[in-house]
């Protein structure tokens, strides 16, 4: 039973708007990852770890010193070459010490961008046709329906 011993943070990325994320705690605790299971049978115990306020389902790993997401369907053992470097820097001394990201996928980070765009331009649609005359106004229903 071959096991991963690194540091681990959480990126509090739930709004993709917030401009000021950095990786917290900032002393990681230490988590050992078991090499021979997937990664998606291991990412609650991180989660409960580090006390994240993500959601379970939206949750991923990226590695911190090359910013590559883990494929969380498969084991660290199959995924290597993604950690090549992780654990040493380029000297080949223990330097600085790289942890793994707890964070939102990327593509929940993108749906709540879409969200949000979209519902700043049906707000501001909306507010333009409320503001038009009457001849707009079988116009401006269609659009209250639809919200």
């Amino acid at each position: 039973m071959a096991t991963f011993v690194c540091r681990v943070q959480f990126l509090d990325d739930t709004d993709p708007f917030n401009s000021t994320n950095f990786p917290e705690p900032t002393r990681p605790p230490v988590y050992t990852f078991r090499e021979d299971i997937p990664l998606i049978n291991q990412i609650a115990g991180v989660h409960r770890l580090l006390k994240a306020p993500h959601k379970l389902d939206d949750c991923a790993l990226q590695l911190s010193h090359n910013g590559t997401y883990l494929d969380l369907e498969s084991s660290l053992a199959e995924q290597r070459d993604e950690l090549e470097g992780f654990q040493q820097d380029e000297t080949g001394s223990r330097g600085k010490r790289h942890s793994v990201i707890l964070r939102t996928q990327l593509t929940v980070r993108v749906h709540a961008c879409i969200e949000r765009a979209c519902m700043v331009t049906s707000v501001h649609v909306c507010d333009s046709i409320a503001n038009s005359g009457p001849k707009d106004r079988g116009l401006g229903l269609a659009v209250e329906l639809m919200r």
